[in-house]
C-alpha cells in the first residue's frame, strides 16, 4: 500500500491542476475574436444589475471571418456580420450589419464591456 501513495498523490495533483479552469486574460480589443460568456448587465434609471445564473445565460461568438453569433440560453439570438473599429487599445465600436447597430465596447478589468443604451453588459472570455 505504502508504494501506491506517490502515485495517488501524483494523480491527485494532476487532477486538480488539468480540471481547474484557467482566466483568460484580455487586456487589448485585440484579443476580441473567440467566445464570451455573459456575466452581468448594469445600468438604467435606477441603475440595476442582472447577473448570469444556472437558468439566465447568454455567450456571443465573434468569429475570426467576421461573424457573430449570440446566444441566450443556448437558443440562436442573433447571427450577423460584425466589425470592430478601435478608438485605441481598449476602447473601440463594435458594428453589427443586420441589425445595421454600433455599440461602444471597452476592455476594462479583463472584461468585454459593451454598451447598449442606457445599460452596459459585461463578458469574460471561455475561448
Amino acid at each position: 500500500m505504502r508504494k501506491h501513495i506517490p502515485l495517488l498523490i501524483l494523480s491527485s495533483i494532476l487532477l486538480v491542476t488539468f480540471s481547474c479552469k484557467k482566466d483568460i486574460t484580455v487586456t487589448s480589443i485585440a484579443q476580441i475574436p473567440g467566445t464570451w460568456r455573459w456575466e452581468s448587465t448594469c445600468g438604467g434609471a435606477d441603475d440595476t444589475c442582472f447577473y448570469r445564473t444556472e437558468t439566465q445565460y447568454a455567450t456571443i461568438e465573434f468569429r475570426s471571418d467576421g461573424k457573430y453569433v449570440e446566444k441566450r440560453n443556448d437558443t440562436l439570438y442573433l447571427q450577423t456580420n460584425y466589425t470592430i473599429i478601435n478608438s485605441d487599445e481598449t476602447f473601440g465600436s463594435l458594428i453589427l450589419e443586420s441589425p445595421s447597430v454600433s455599440y461602444p465596447i471597452t476592455i476594462m478589468n479583463n472584461m468585454l464591456m459593451i454598451t447598449r443604451g442606457d445599460y452596459w453588459d459585461g463578458y469574460r472570455k471561455i475561448k
